[in-house]
């Protein structure tokens, strides 16, 4: 076992094999690939997407006692803001050879161009871990975690800063695994749709 001191002042025993094969941990929230696939066959002209992961290390909280095993996990994403916002845009640069290379023919490695427009998106990803406790009784218990998150999608540049969008939120997939008797590790794989409201 490891000691560590991951967030100031919390010190639990880790664990050599953090994932135990044995452990069947139910997970409530995920979106089939079905419903993310018609998502994606319906899109509109103006429909935009973006795809992110929240990993997190949450610890249980000291009222509650300590864990022996995930039982289950509830998830799921709720949406508090969104707003259009004004961007730097690349302007261009001259090649090698002399020629003018226009800002907007330079993607990144995601072939993703600026604009000068991007859509800001934040929300909470609300989750309840319900384990059982480290104890003779074994009894069920939960706890409760809200996780802050911001994202973007890069949109048209002339989109309106007062556009509105209507955003759709899919969890993807979620990994959970046991930390330590008071410490779990979360992954979420969230995927966002923006539809512009006329």
């Amino acid at each position: 076992m490891l000691n560590c001191d991951y967030t100031g002042n919390t010190s639990y025993k880790f664990y050599n094999k953090c994932i135990i094969e044995s452990e069947d941990i139910n997970i409530v929230g995920e979106y089939p690939a079905n419903k993310i696939e018609k998502a994606l066959t319906c899109f509109a002209d103006k429909d935009k997407w973006t795809e992110f992961y929240l990993p997190e290390i949450v610890d249980i909280p000291t009222q509650k006692p300590d864990m022996e095993g995930i039982v289950e996990v509830h998830s799921c994403v709720e949406i508090i803001s969104q707003r259009v916002i004004k961007t730097p845009v690349v302007m261009g640069y001259t090649n090698t050879a002399g020629n003018f290379i226009s800002g907007e023919n330079i993607p990144n490695a995601e072939c993703t161009n600026l604009t000068g427009r991007k859509l800001i998106i934040e929300g909470l990803l609300k989750q309840k871990v319900i384990y059982t406790a480290d104890d003779d009784e074994q009894s069920l218990h939960s706890a409760n975690f809200e996780i802050p998150f911001s994202t973007f999608i890069i949109i048209e540049k002339d989109t309106p800063l007062s556009q509105q969008f209507r955003i759709t939120p899919y969890i993807e997939d979620i990994f959970v695994s046991r930390l330590s008797e008071r410490s779990v590790f979360k992954n979420t794989t969230i995927f966002i749709k923006a539809s512009k409201v006329c």
